[in-house]
């Protein structure tokens, strides 16, 4: 049987038709914004990068082809980038970037003990995150025969390698270390045109893409001067509409003064179950945490992380005898430190306040956590330790603050409890510690914020 050249011709102008489009998927190309000026002897805030996340919707295909033949290739989803992205090379490019920009950079690269990056790490003023939004990428393998057929696995690329082209747009966020809060959002794109095969071709691209979009951060303005001159980006960058406020009960500046009965002088073990009435459970969301009353009024104070962004939580007073509703009065998030207050005193319930100390426990005092550590049903938990230093001026979550340190057991639920000493008398509350990741153990090395500062920055007055 023969062949009409008529019949072939179209065939093969089909086939390359075919391949040609199938080999030139559409992958959007961006550019280097330029660079910024600002004067040499400026003096940028430090800055950390943190992680790059993939947030690409479920489902997503990112038209990647793989060919073994110029016919051959597949459609991949979101899991198949997630695979090629190195964090340490991640890190890497994001300092590299911005360095030459003459931003501040807190990193590790150049470090080689331990010590010198725990120094370098409390130095950053800002963290920044990176998410991977959107995606499109073409790549090729260069096959060794030119009609070699596809093997078994549709993602296995050989080692010939992989060359081809990527975009990548990122949704960037800078975090306040300062102020603990969200500063500034913003995306910027990069795209990478690879043209020599490389045998991690995919890995390599994901990084010269998220480079591009790394150095487009540093060259967006508003970024550049928040860093540089902290000036405050505008508030455009937060679209997401916010609801109204639901109406206060209270005056959020009330004035909260508060008289303070003679110290006590009679041991704990003479009143340990009425004094530990003091402490209640605070419930914010699905997360909990401790506090205690300061006035017979209904005022608690807590830790603001406790409560974030809620205007109300709920509170468990003493043996779960009551559950009531308390309205977040006001909070300082430096200091960690937020002041409730109860929209209802039920008739019956006893409010037990602690005499205040605020002269520090002396090092090796013996001191007492109260609070509800780690599940609910823990609550009215005292634990025991000694005072192991005075903290003055101390770095913790890039803010320098003073704390008393010890060595009483706390663990998450304990935060906002109040500390005392052996007579009872209120010197504290719990807000931090370090713990035995491998365990979730308690290390023995905890912080407590002095009793005066957290009246200080409520604006809370002692008679």
């Amino acid at each position: 049987m023969t062949l009409s050249y008529t019949k072939i011709i179209p065939f093969f102008v089909l086939v390359l038709t075919v391949g040609t489009l199938a080999a030139c998927a559409p992958v959007k190309k961006v550019a280097f914004e330029q660079n910024l000026n600002h004067p040499e002897d400026a003096h940028p805030a430090p800055i950390k990068f943190t992680k790059l996340k993939l947030k690409l919707p479920v489902g997503m295909e990112m038209d990647i082809y793989r060919h073994g033949c110029f016919l051959s290739f597949v459609e991949v989803g979101r899991h198949y980038l997630k695979g090629h992205i190195n964090q340490s090379l991640i890190d890497d490019s994001f300092v590299e970037a911005l360095d030459a920009q003459g931003y501040d950079l807190v990193s590790h690269l150049n470090l080689s003990f331990d010590e010198e990056a725990d120094a370098e790490s409390l130095r950053s003023e800002y963290k920044v995150s990176a998410k991977i939004i959107d995606a499109q990428i073409n790549v090729c393998k260069t096959p060794p025969l030119f009609f070699k057929l596809p093997p078994a696995d549709p993602l296995f690329f050989g080692k010939n390698g992989l060359s081809g082209k990527l975009f990548l747009k990122i949704e960037w966020g800078v975090w306040d270390n300062l102020r603990r809060k969200t500063v500034y959002k913003t995306t910027t794109e990069g795209y990478v045109h690879s043209k020599n095969t490389k045998i991690e071709g995919v890995t390599l691209m994901v990084n010269e893409a998220f480079a591009m979009a790394a150095h487009n951060l540093g060259a967006k303005k508003e970024f550049h001067d928040l860093i540089f001159y902290g000036t405050k980006p505008p508030q455009d960058w937060n679209k997401k509409k916010k609801r109204e406020s639901r109406p206060r009960i209270f005056d959020p500046q009330e004035r909260v003064v508060i008289s303070n009965p003679p110290l006590s002088k009679v041991m704990l073990i003479d009143h340990v179950e009425r004094t530990s009435r003091t402490e209640v459970m605070v419930q914010a969301g699905s997360g909990h945490g401790s506090g205690y009353f300061i006035s017979s009024e209904g005022h608690i104070i807590t830790n603001a992380h406790v409560v974030g962004d809620a205007m109300r939580v709920r509170v468990v007073t003493a043996g779960k005898e009551e559950k009531l509703i308390a309205e977040v009065l006001r909070k300082s998030v430096p200091r960690d430190v937020a002041l409730l207050k109860l929209e209802r005193i039920p008739e019956d319930l006893e409010i037990v306040t602690l005499p205040i100390k605020v002269e520090w426990p002396k090092v090796s005092a013996d001191i007492y956590a109260l609070g509800t550590p780690k599940k609910t049903r823990l609550q009215g938990t005292i634990s025991k330790g000694i005072v192991s230093a005075h903290r003055k001026n101390f770095r913790v979550f890039g803010t320098k603050m003073d704390f008393i340190q010890g060595d009483v057991q706390t663990i998450g639920g304990n935060s906002g409890g109040p500390l005392i000493d052996a007579h009872g008398n209120l010197v504290g509350m719990s807000v931090a510690g370090m713990y035995q990741f491998s365990t979730e153990s308690d290390s023995g090395l905890n912080l407590f914020i002095p009793i005066e500062d957290a009246l200080k920055y409520l604006n809370i007055e002692l008679e």
